[in-house]
């Protein structure tokens, strides 16, 4: 089967971006023929495979008119393998601090999917590594270190005066041992503001 896709871009870097994307989503026999801003891919192959193609051109274009990296999976074993790591890492803790710097992330399975690089990954998974290694003599709860270990890492502060911060701003409850003061979801929420203000 062939079937042929138009697609016009608003600037020569915007076509750029999107042929620089076209091999990662077209997995039959393509040619592209550039026009100004304007790209004819012809596509061959059986019906299938040419159908889904030409559905994920169309993602791919969509995704560089909106400015959105992709997203891409990478498997958490394979992060924290290849990550310089101290000490372990629950994997939603890594989740919340890439969303604290700015990316889109999530876990499916046991797959981390987000527009990260795998190095930006592997960078955030040996932050966040050293700072639960520093909080080991810390007395704090287990969903606590969750929240801190977050802050510790965005602010770069030392675990002691974090923890502080973090009870003054009525995020952890400080006592004999730290613990949260609310539910996990909105201690991560006033984290995420506390942050945005340092």
């Amino acid at each position: 089967m062939y079937r042929s896709v138009s697609l016009k871009f608003a600037s020569g870097e915007e076509l750029q971006q999107f042929l620089e994307l076209l091999p990662k989503y077209v997995d039959v026999e393509y040619y592209a023929v550039m026009r100004g801003t304007n790209v004819y891919i012809q596509l061959s192959g059986p019906p299938d495979e040419v159908r889904r193609a030409v559905a994920s051109i169309k993602t791919a274009a969509g995704l560089v008119r909106a400015g959105l990296k992709p997203i891409k999976s990478y498997p958490l074993e394979a992060v924290f393998r290849e990550a310089d790591v101290a000490s372990p890492v629950p994997p939603d803790v890594l989740v919340e601090y890439l969303a604290v710097r700015g990316f889109k992330a999530r876990l499916r399975g046991p797959e981390l999917q987000t527009d990260a690089s795998m190095e930006e990954v592997k960078r955030a998974a040996s932050q966040l590594s050293a700072v639960y290694k520093s909080l080991e003599g810390v007395p704090v709860s287990p969903h606590a270190k969750r929240v801190a270990a977050v802050y510790i890492a965005a602010v770069r502060s030392r675990p002691e005066e974090a923890l502080e911060r973090l009870a003054a701003a009525g995020i952890l409850n400080r006592g004999s041992v730290f613990s949260l003061a609310l539910d996990l979801q909105t201690a991560r929420r006033r984290v995420r503001a506390l942050i945005g203000k340092s």
